[in-house]
């Protein structure tokens, strides 16, 4: 476990200690991690998976654009709840420290690329050309090996549901979500990024039935069958500075009010969120988030903060900001996995009454309309 995580674990402890919950943690199943995702990072990416532990320490929380505390003072896993004193924690921004634009180390999270697991070939993790996308899958003789870990952990949120349902929430974490670019100028950079793949079981066989991946304000959904796989492992693809994510590589095109944009993923480095993950049980009609059993000391108390992970989006008079047909070239970070709809009824992220189509293959890619971030709030994202 990385040092602020214990750090964190030891302050749970106490906490529990103090509270005397003897009510014992939930067992992850082990089917849960037999079909975990398996995530290809991009090639060319520069904006790599971050440990939310690491990301509290570069941050100071404001009320709006006025900090709430000084930057000394640093929040942490175990009491980033605390900020939701300031009207509800809902208009609370983790700002950044540093200028952005200077692009400090741990924005990129380069040490945080997935390992090459021994006896790999490097080839398979690191295609030599980034624009080589490798749109079928590896033949049998070139089939990489399972994916290497991260120094940065994922968060495994399992939600037990009824019509035997049980959701895994895989969640992933960026310090930075590099936007896009239309007509060569670029939108929707933001401090934060919160991405995740739910893989659906049937709990009483313990069978995956479907996959969501999360791209932006919306996502898709596919039957386990669908989608590409490594063993019985779904294989998932985050796109190059955005980290939306997707079942195939390639280019996918959506659509902004002023022209048409894309993500863009292949085969880059194959990243494993078992080998390093804090794993959760989730009641959501309780909303109580507990450690699992075999993580049993991941805190709790960060999940709750009800604000957001990064910057409010910088004003216009901000040499960093700039606006065009209503889209910004920074908009503000994303709310955290507690808002992402973890209860949902449909496998897609949307409320209950919208449309969820669900592919049993996978299709050419079509354009999806997107209104885009505007000023955004970041609670759809990710």
């Amino acid at each position: 476990m990385p040092r602020l995580w214990q750090e964190a674990a030891r302050a749970a402890k106490l906490d529990s200690a103090s509270t005397n919950d003897a009510k014992p943690l939930q067992d992850i199943p082990q089917y849960v991690l037999d079909y975990a995702p398996l995530v290809h990072l991009y090639s060319g990416e520069k904006f790599w998976p971050c440990d939310i532990a690491e990301h509290l320490e570069h941050v100071t929380p404001y009320l709006n654009y006025t900090p709430i505390k000084a930057i000394s003072e640093t929040s942490n896993l175990t009491n980033l709840d605390k900020l939701n004193d300031y009207n509800k924690g809902r208009f609370v921004y983790l700002t950044s420290n540093d200028d952005v634009e200077e692009r400090p180390d741990w924005l990129g999270g380069e040490k945080n690329i997935p390992d090459i697991p021994e006896g790999e070939d490097a080839i398979h993790n690191h295609p030599p050309n980034p624009h080589q996308h490798l749109l079928t899958a590896p033949s049998p003789s070139t089939r990489p090996l399972p994916g290497g870990r991260s120094s940065a952990p994922a968060v495994l949120i399992l939600v037990n549901k009824p019509n035997n349902i049980t959701d895994a929430f895989w969640f992933f974490f960026y310090s930075y979500n590099l936007g896009n670019l239309v007509f060569n100028v670029r939108f929707g950079n933001h401090i934060g990024d919160w991405e995740h793949t739910l893989i659906r079981f049937n709990t009483n066989t313990g069978k995956p039935t479907h996959v969501f991946v999360s791209e932006h304000y919306f996502g898709q959904a596919y039957t386990y069958a669908a989608v590409e796989k490594l063993g019985k492992r779904p294989v998932v693809y985050s796109a190059v500075g955005t980290h939306a994510m997707y079942a195939t590589p390639g280019r996918h095109p959506y659509i902004l009010p002023l022209g048409l944009l894309h993500d863009e993923t292949d085969r880059g480095p194959l990243w494993d969120p078992v080998l390093n993950a804090h794993t959760y049980t989730y009641n959501h009609t309780g909303d109580v988030l507990r450690a699992s059993s075999r993580s049993p000391e991941a805190p709790t108390e960060w999940f709750y903060f009800n604000g957001h992970w990064g910057d409010k989006f910088y004003p216009l008079d901000d040499r960093r900001q700039y606006e065009f047909a209503g889209q910004y070239h920074y908009v503000t970070g994303p709310l955290g996995p507690r808002f992402k709809n973890l209860g949902r009824g449909k496998v897609c992220q949307g409320r209950q009454g919208d449309p969820c189509v669900v592919h049993h293959w996978l299709p050419p890619e079509r354009v999806r309309v997107w209104e885009g971030p505007g000023k955004g709030e970041g609670e759809g994202e990710g």
